[in-house]
């Protein structure tokens, strides 16, 4: 009997609070449980979402960086896996001021160039540290190659064509141009642009 009245009382509790919500009926539907994922499924959404992710931003890039020139999506790859890892090598060779390491990356255009006293000069009078000389390559990488370049990090490349590429970090939106690499013989050297007159 008792039990009876208990059950009457919540049905009056039911059809109490279907009555405060604004519900039709007093029937109360058991709602399914959540579907738990296991801890392997709930990796694999995460993979998933970092490949898309990923994806998009190596395609955008990808444009960004071709724009000028028609080169696979594989070469583009390879080519910045390659400059990338010639510029860690540059970032120690710079930490250790090895100037006979830092030569041998050299193509030999700018090496030729940057022997030049006329040019050494040019650059010297451009410096924001006013009567230091330039007197050889050696200088160049001391005095202006090492200081413009230390700490700075390198986002992208950029063709200028299949076998010129600037490496530039990205800052809003501008491109801030760090290295240029020539390739000559299938290696990537590093080219030192000469001074604009």
């Amino acid at each position: 009997m008792k039990t009876n009245k208990l059950i009457k009382i919540a049905g009056l509790f039911v059809a109490a609070a279907a009555g405060l919500t604004g519900c039709e009926s007093a029937k109360v539907e058991p709602q399914p449980a959540p579907v738990q994922k296991t801890e392997e499924e709930s990796s694999i959404d995460v993979i998933i979402d970092e490949e898309v992710i990923g994806s998009v931003s190596e395609d955008d890039e990808y444009t960004r960086s071709t724009s000028n020139v028609s080169v696979s999506k594989e070469v583009f790859t390879d080519d910045k896996k390659k400059i990338l890892d010639i510029i860690a090598d540059l970032d120690v060779i710079m930490k250790e001021m090895d100037y006979g390491a830092w030569v041998t990356y050299l193509d030999e255009e700018s090496a030729a160039y940057w022997s030049r006293r006329a040019n050494l000069q040019k650059a010297a009078s451009r410096l924001p540290v006013k009567g230091l000389k330039l007197n050889s390559l050696q200088d160049y990488f001391k005095f202006v190659f090492v200081p413009s370049r230390a700490g700075h990090t390198v986002d992208e490349i950029r063709y200028e064509t299949e076998s010129l590429v600037k490496a530039v970090q990205v800052s809003d939106e501008t491109d801030v141009v760090y290295y240029n690499f020539h390739k000559i013989d299938g290696k990537w050297k590093l080219s030192l642009p000469p001074i604009d007159n």
